[in-house]
């Protein structure tokens, strides 16, 4: 490949996962922690005169419920009362569900560009090396974003399968020269 057909491949992959990525955030919005949690996130500083709220059971409870330990104040800006605001363990929930679908999406799209280009006429290798490598980015990008959401054997387990996927294509269709 010459300098120019590696530059066009770069490019049209880069491109293509931008693209895509943009799309999909154009189309499907990201849960906002702003729609779960009216709160502000950081508390307040409080006074060094004020006796500090203190609720052992409520701590536990809370840690517990994967909630929030978060105080009511009173006008001279002393913690008044604790509270658990499990606001932010709804927009986990709904984070983490975005984050799944963003991967399916992505990986339905990523095997689309890679088919693409395994079946584009060799006249244009370079373009259809973009597309598999954009494909390849673009399949990174939603297993990156779900990551997170997943247990260890789950992560071994969808990488497993991409590896896979890819060995497979590229043994029936990806040819060395000899």
């Amino acid at each position: 490949m010459t300098i120019k057909k590696v530059a066009l491949t770069v490019g049209i992959a880069v491109l293509f996962t931008l693209f895509i990525v943009l799309l999909v955030d154009a189309i499907y919005k990201s849960p906002k922690y702003e729609d779960y949690c009216t709160q502000p996130y950081f508390p307040k500083q409080v006074k060094n005169n004020c006796q500090p709220v203190y609720d052992e059971q409520l701590i536990q409870q809370c840690y517990k419920d994967k909630g929030e330990l978060r105080y009511n104040y009173d006008e001279k800006g002393c913690e008044k009362e604790a509270y658990c605001d499990s606001c932010y363990k709804g927009f986990n929930e709904a984070d983490s569900k975005y984050n799944k679908n963003i991967f399916f999406i992505s990986a339905i799209v990523a095997i689309i560009a890679i088919l693409v280009g395994l079946y584009l006429p060799k006249r244009v290798d370079a373009i259809a090396s973009g597309f598999i490598f954009g494909g390849i980015l673009v399949l990174l990008q939603g297993t990156v974003r779900v990551f997170g959401d997943l247990g260890k054997w789950s992560r071994v387990i969808v990488l497993a399968i991409e590896l896979i996927l890819l060995i497979w294509i590229g043994y029936k269709k990806v040819k060395d020269k000899k």
